[in-house]
């Protein structure tokens, strides 16, 4: 599907959450114990990104910020076995791109976490994320400050 001369695909994952430890490319990353990337590819194609080395483990062709595929994961059955671990949505791609608007993988997520007592850390460069103020306060009144 293509947009704007953007390019999207959708993706089935197994399995979203993936600890630190179990990931075949070493995290330099000591904020959180897991990270979570709803996106593959980022469309706001900011030229200081980081993020941008990640396309060479895709199959695009086109450029950095002009992709982007669309996580899908089964429900999180047990999202309490994250209680107190630190969670960092967005290491490699913006979990508000626009697209979150129409796709609510970044919702979907906050919503499967919700009374888990997972610690949230959330990057992004997006006004979007207010649309999720509600779950992500949520979280964080389950967190010890």
């Amino acid at each position: 599907m293509r947009a704007a001369g953007i390019r999207f695909v959708i993706i089935q994952v197994k399995r979203l959450i993936i600890q630190r430890k179990q990931r075949l490319t070493k995290s330099n990353l000591p904020v959180s114990d897991y990270s979570v990337n709803p996106y593959v590819g980022c469309t706001h194609a900011c030229k200081y990104c980081y993020a941008s080395f990640m396309k060479r483990f895709t199959n695009h062709g086109e450029p950095w910020g002009e992709f982007l595929d669309v996580k899908l994961w089964p429900e999180i059955k047990n999202p309490q076995k994250y209680a107190g671990k630190e969670l960092f949505v967005g290491s490699v791609t913006d979990p508000y791109n626009p697209q979150e608007e129409s796709y609510k993988r970044t919702r979907t997520l906050l919503e499967q976490l919700k009374g888990s007592g997972v610690k949230l850390s959330i990057q992004t460069k997006s006004d979007l994320v207010l649309r999720d103020l509600d779950l992500i306060l949520g979280l964080r009144m389950s967190r010890r400050l």
